[in-house]
């Protein structure tokens, strides 16, 4: 859908281009916007960028930068290749089930479109679902110096950094401070009750957890992490850790396809199942 939905964009910015790519100074920021899309229609996606963040850093125009950042995240995440976003797609639905098939179908994705990152960043979080952690950081640097304020991608990293233990890192993310104001405010929170936890102030952990289950009951992680600070509180809580395990279980193919751009979504499953057993309790 998003990707149809950029390459429609692309499409209507060609039929009312200019042949000339060259720079002159009577260039509007939207003349960049209009080079940057046919750029694009010709695949060379590092030039698009390359234009659009050089304008980013001279425009001084909030309503300017604001479209020329909107452009610039829609030129590094639209496919080009159809093989290659179906490979994302196959790569997508075997994630939940063989996480090494869903890693094998996403490198071939990668050999076609280097550069997608819509593939880049998926390719993070399955690194990160296995543990890779440093080759999750090492995939997305180049993106992250290119374009920060891709609220997406910020998230990506600062999930990296919390795999790889980087807590001095993650806490300059601005939004650690406040994620009312981020589109993935139930991602960063889940993360703000991980460094919590590490922290051992259980008490803020505790609340941010409770509020992440009241923002969104169905989001399973909400629960794991209700369960896991009851274990450092010294209490069993038997009744999250079933709830996480069955949601988990019963997670549609739609609900899982929202929540997963939490790489760790629904991984702890056994782990926690293996602590109920543990404690004669059921997982059923």
């Amino acid at each position: 859908m998003k990707s149809n939905f950029l390459k429609a964009a692309l499409g209507a910015a060609f039929l009312f281009s200019s042949p000339a790519f060259s720079q002159s100074k009577s260039e509007t920021y939207k003349d960049i916007i209009e080079k940057a899309y046919n750029l694009s229609l010709q695949k060379d996606r590092q030039q698009a960028l390359n234009i659009l963040t050089a304008a980013i850093a001279r425009e001084s125009r909030p309503a300017a930068q604001a479209e020329l950042k909107k452009a610039t995240v829609e030129v590094a995440h639209v496919f080009f290749s159809d093989k290659a976003q179906q490979l994302y797609e196959t790569s997508i639905s075997l994630k939940k089930t063989d996480l090494n098939q869903a890693i094998s179908k996403l490198a071939e994705a990668q050999r076609i479109e280097p550069d997608n990152l819509t593939v880049v960043m998926e390719q993070a979080r399955l690194q990160i679902a296995k543990g890779e952690c440093s080759n999750a950081q090492e995939a997305l640097q180049k993106s992250v110096k290119l374009m920060s304020f891709d609220e997406e991608l910020r998230l990506v990293n600062a999930q990296t950094q919390v795999c790889a233990g980087q807590w001095v890192e993650y806490s300059k993310n601005p939004e650690v401070s406040d994620s009312r104001k981020s589109t993935y405010q139930k991602y960063w929170m889940a993360l703000e009750v991980e460094r919590q936890l590490k922290l051992k102030n259980l008490t803020k952990a505790s609340e941010t957890a409770q509020s992440l289950v009241k923002l969104d009951p169905k989001y399973p992680e909400g629960h794991y992490w209700i369960w896991k600070i009851s274990l450092a509180l010294k209490k069993s809580n038997l009744e999250e850790a079933q709830k996480y395990v069955m949601t988990c279980k019963n997670i549609s193919a739609s609900q899982y396809r929202q929540y997963m751009i939490d790489p760790m979504l629904c991984r702890r499953a056994q782990e926690v199942e293996s602590e109920i057993k543990g404690m004669n309790g059921t997982a059923e």
